[in-house]
């Protein structure tokens, strides 16, 4: 319905705009029907609403919730603004290079009601594949002092440790060992690379979680 109106309206100021719609990709024939763009997520367009998309539309592009989660923490980051999947789908098709035209490019954000769980979700998930934030699992001897003896080798590395769970009942855990899950923040790919090698080579075994 936004996609029919706006775009005639545009047509009948600027008729050579090129006009392009976006759609999730869960929500296509053969996806898997979810999609945290739920705003779009519609059944079935209407008969009406379809007719006149198949005349003003130049394209239509799909795209991924990967994708719609990159444009959300993209906006987040740089605009400060709160924008929800439906209305962050222009520019998840701009930054997957779903959209390419030459000259001005106007995405349209709407909306934005999204779940604050749902933020916090994305916004996790976005600074992660963003290599921002990683989730390492280790294990130190069940000793005083061995903690913090790992959390300074982080720190030294110019980690920011931002939550430590201890978990003592895990079963393949030898008796003198406990388990250390970490959520560190960090700069980027390389440095996450940097400090699962590091941990590695200092005699923390480490697996990412995420």
């Amino acid at each position: 319905g936004l996609a029919s109106g706006i775009a005639l309206a545009l047509r009948g100021v600027k008729p050579g705009v090129r006009i392009v719609g976006v759609q999730a990709e869960g929500t296509l024939p053969g996806g898997s029907g979810f999609t945290i763009a739920d705003g779009i997520a519609v059944k079935k367009p209407g008969e009406l609403t379809m007719s006149i998309l198949d005349d003003v539309l130049d394209e239509i592009v799909s795209v991924t919730d990967e994708q719609i989660t990159e444009a959300i923490v993209l906006l987040l980051e740089r605009t400060k603004l709160v924008v929800e999947g439906g209305g962050a789908v222009g520019i998840a098709a701009l930054l997957s290079g779903k959209v390419k035209t030459p000259g001005v490019v106007v995405p349209v954000l709407s909306g934005g009601n999204i779940d604050a769980t749902l933020l916090i979700s994305v916004m996790r998930r976005g600074l992660a594949v963003a290599g921002r934030f990683i989730v390492v699992r280790t294990r130190v001897p069940d000793r005083p002092g061995e903690l913090a003896k790992l959390l300074t080798m982080l720190a030294n590395e110019r980690v920011n440790v931002v939550e430590v769970e201890h978990q003592r009942e895990t079963a393949d855990l030898p008796v003198a060992e406990t388990g250390v899950e970490l959520t560190l923040v960090t700069r980027d790919s390389a440095h996450c690379d940097e400090i699962l090698a590091t941990m590695s080579r200092l005699g923390y075994p480490a697996e990412r979680l995420s």
